[in-house]
């Protein structure tokens, strides 16, 4: 048997959208210990899917078992999974922990690169893919940009690199006294799928000038922050970098948060003493960040009372997960149970 158990991540931006200097999106982000995954897959006579999130399984298996021309012969269950579509990556985990587990039942050696791109994982972002191998925190590099022959010279079309997923430039364990307190408000879940897809094409693009400051408050404040230990540097630097790119994606969300409620909880968080806030890929989910536990508890509680009075939502506290996925697998040896961990989401 294989088990294979992974966390969600907070995605806090993207550095730029445009894409005419020769790389696109690049973004930033960072793994948190809940909520948590956990698959368990075995042999078995075809395919059959099990638990939580049935139909998104069944999909990547499908998928992966397609993709490397496998026999139909697992059996997965999803025993924990993360909220769909509100902003904390369950799709690339779910990939993942199921590209992962077929791979190790078919005996197969694949990297957590190779496992992503044959679940379609990686387009724009790699912050699921790193995190899920690394944790910590992450920088990803982007897509490099080739304009389409016999496209118009005055506005060329591009396309991004479909072979490969976007490099990791920088990646860093994150202090556990960096306490994130997340809220999901119950607004409905957050664009994902075509939906995504459709937004992204009719995206305006954002002028270059743009994306040099976002490229410079990470370079010269939030990784200097990250590897001194300050926190209220790094909150600075978030709390500002999701100001600009929230406002880059206004005119397909509708706002510079995807919802008024999400706008309104972020400033409610500030505002109550977190030291950066925002939103988490499309949200709704949004996050604080807040200096030990005892501010994380009281941030906590001053949100779940925002919650009582604007239409409800959950909310909880989470923790840098500074390790990548672990893998576990059960077997036989000498007719005793063999257990073998792997760590790193490479089987």
């Amino acid at each position: 048997m294989i088990e294979v158990r992974t966390c969600a991540r907070l995605h806090l931006g993207l550095l730029d959208n445009n894409g005419e200097r020769g790389r696109l999106y690049g973004s930033i982000g960072l793994a948190v210990n809940h909520p948590q995954l956990l698959l368990r897959a075995e042999q078995s006579d075809g395919l059959v899917v099990e638990g939580l999130d049935a139909g998104r399984v069944t999909g990547y298996a499908q998928r992966f078992i397609q993709h490397y021309g496998l026999s139909e012969r697992a059996h997965l269950v999803l025993l924990s999974s993360i909220p769909a579509h509100v902003g904390l990556g369950s799709g690339t985990q779910i990939a993942l922990a199921v590209g992962t587990a077929l791979a190790k039942l078919a005996g197969l050696r694949l990297s957590t690169e190779e496992i992503a791109l044959a679940g379609g994982r990686g387009i724009r972002s790699g912050i699921g893919i790193a995190t899920f191998r690394h944790g910590g925190f992450v920088l990803d590099g982007g897509h490099r940009v080739f304009d389409v022959p016999g496209s118009s010279s005055q506005a060329p079309a591009r396309q991004i690199e479909r072979d490969r997923v976007p490099p990791i430039l920088f990646q860093r364990s994150v202090p556990k006294g960096w306490y994130f307190v997340t809220a999901i408000p119950g607004t409905g879940q957050g664009i994902s799928g075509e939906k995504e897809n459709r937004a992204f094409s009719h995206l305006p693009e954002s002028p270059p000038e743009l994306a040099e400051k976002v490229s410079w408050l990470i370079l010269m404040k939030m990784l200097p922050a990250l590897v001194e230990k300050d926190i209220v540097g790094f909150g600075q630097a978030m709390t500002g970098i999701q100001r600009m790119v929230g406002d880059c994606f206004a005119s397909v969300q509708g706002g510079r948060f995807s919802n008024l409620v999400s706008g309104k909880l972020i400033d409610f968080l500030l505002d109550r003493g977190a030291l950066g806030a925002g939103q988490s890929s499309w949200g709704p989910a949004v996050y604080g960040l807040a200096a030990g536990r005892d501010s994380a508890r009281r941030l906590l509680e001053e949100v779940q009372g925002f919650f009582a009075s604007a239409g409800g939502g959950q909310a909880f506290c989470v923790q840098p997960q500074n390790c990548g996925a672990t893998v576990m697998e059960a077997g036989s040896a000498g007719g005793t149970s063999a257990l073998a961990e792997y760590r790193g989401g490479n089987p």
